[in-house]
C-alpha cells in the first residue's frame, strides 16, 4: 500500500492518478434535488433514465477532454512563479512533507498538481483530514458538469483528481478559518484555480451556490 506525504492512500475503482478512463464512471443515482426535468425514470427522481446517462457520459469526456487541452496550453514556468510570488506574499504558508503533522490542526491549505499547473486552496478545522478526503473521495456521476449541462466552462472537481496529482502541499495553521479564504484564491490567475466555487461558507442555499459558482472558458 503506497504512502503519500506520509498517510496511506488506497488506489479505489478512479486509481491513484485522474485517468481518462476512469474518470466517468456512470450511474443512474440522483445526488442532488429533483429537477422540473425529463430526466428521471421514477416519479421521485431517484434515478436517471438511461437516455440521460448516455448523454451525461459524452458531455462529461467532452468536458475532460477540453479541460485536458486547456491544461497543455498553460505555462508551466509561469503557474510556478505565480506559486512563489503567493508564497512570497504570504509568508505564513510552508511546505507540508508529512500530513502527520496538521492531524486535527485547522487552517488554510494549498494543494498543487504541478502535472495540470492547477492548485486548489481551501479551509477546514482538520488539514490532514480535509486533504485525505479530496483524495478518497469522488464526485458523483451527476456533478461532473458544474452546473449540469455545463459542457464548455466546468471546471474539473479537486475530487476528480486522485492522490498522486498532488504534487506539493502548502498549509498556513490557523484557528480564523474560512475569513480569507477567498482572499487566497483570488490572489492566483483563475487558469491556475481549479476551485468551482469562490471561497467562503454557503449558508444561502441554492441561490448563494450559483452566485460563487466559478467558471472556465474551455473553447
Amino acid at each position: 500500500m503506497p504512502y503519500h506525504f506520509g498517510v496511506k492512500v488506497l488506489e479505489g475503482k478512479h486509481g491513484l492518478k485522474l485517468t481518462r478512463d476512469k474518470y466517468a464512471i456512470v450511474s443512474n443515482k440522483n445526488s442532488l434535488v429533483r429537477f422540473s426535468r425529463d430526466i428521471y425514470a421514477d416519479e421521485e427522481g431517484k434515478t436517471y433514465t438511461i437516455e440521460w446517462c448516455e448523454k451525461q457520459l459524452k458531455d462529461s469526456l467532452k468536458n475532460y477532454d477540453l479541460n485536458m487541452e486547456f491544461f497543455s496550453l498553460l505555462n508551466h514556468s509561469e503557474f510556478c512563479r505565480e506559486i512563489e510570488g503567493f508564497l512570497e506574499k504570504n509568508r505564513r504558508f510552508t511546505e507540508v512533507h508529512s500530513l502527520n503533522l496538521y492531524d486535527g490542526k485547522p487552517g488554510y491549505y494549498m494543494m498543487v498538481l504541478d502535472e495540470y499547473s492547477q492548485v486548489y486552496i481551501g479551509t477546514t478545522n482538520d488539514i490532514k483530514r480535509r486533504i485525505r478526503q479530496h483524495w478518497s473521495k469522488s464526485k458523483p456521476f451527476d456533478r461532473l458538469l458544474f452546473p449540469m449541462g455545463n459542457v464548455n466552462s466546468s471546471i474539473l472537481s479537486i475530487e476528480s483528481f486522485r492522490a498522486l496529482d498532488t504534487t506539493r502541499i502548502y498549509v498556513y495553521e490557523t484557528n480564523k478559518t474560512f475569513s480569507s479564504e477567498d482572499k487566497y484564491i483570488n490572489q492566483l490567475p483563475a487558469k491556475f484555480m481549479c476551485n468551482r466555487m469562490a471561497g467562503g461558507k454557503i449558508t444561502g442555499g441554492l441561490p448563494q451556490a450559483i452566485a460563487m459558482m466559478k467558471k472556465r472558458n474551455l473553447t
